[in-house]
């Protein structure tokens, strides 16, 4: 036996993968590589745009919030004006109906004290004597019916001057 036995050489192939697939295993990592970078960017941008869209929104809501408050001020110092105006317009009416009132009162003592007059003038019968009496009563009746005015005529307090003022900012 002494014969050698002379095996074949026999190439086992190897564990690798042919250059073909290794290249296309490449290309496919470096395409879920940009795939990821292209995603995050794209949903970055996205985020940014909603960012953008809510502050635009609360700019808008802030300022319509500002507009409303300036209209709601602005209908206040309308409601104001009209206010103070009816309350002039009313002292003016109450002015007018206090001195129509007044003027009325006047009148009807001045009818009251001339009717008077006549009354004591007919039943006298002295001559010139009885003339200055009823004179004189005439004179005291209408000294009295003036002291009566003043006496049941309020002092006024209201400054004329204020008021002059007030009703020409109206013309």
């Amino acid at each position: 036996m002494s014969e050698k036995v002379v095996l074949p050489k026999f190439e086992i192939a190897t564990e690798r993968a042919h250059p073909a697939v290794a290249a296309a295993k490449m290309v496919g990592g470096l395409l879920l590589v940009s795939m990821l970078l292209l995603g995050g960017a794209t949903y970055r941008r996205h985020a940014a745009q909603l960012a953008a869209e809510q502050q635009r929104d609360a700019v808008i809501a802030q300022r319509t919030a500002e507009a409303n408050a300036a209209e709601a001020a602005a209908k206040a110092r309308i409601a104001e004006a009209a206010a103070k105006e009816a309350a002039a317009k009313a002292k003016v009416e109450a002015d007018k109906l206090a001195a129509k009132q007044a003027k009325e009162k006047t009148a009807a003592d001045a009818k009251l004290a001339m009717a008077e007059e006549r009354h004591h003038g007919g039943h006298h019968h002295g001559g010139k004597a009885s003339a200055k009496a009823s004179s004189k009563g005439g004179k005291a009746l209408a000294t009295k019916s003036a002291a009566d005015d003043k006496k049941s005529a309020p002092k006024s307090t209201r400054d004329n001057a204020a008021i002059d003022k007030l009703l020409a900012s109206f013309k």
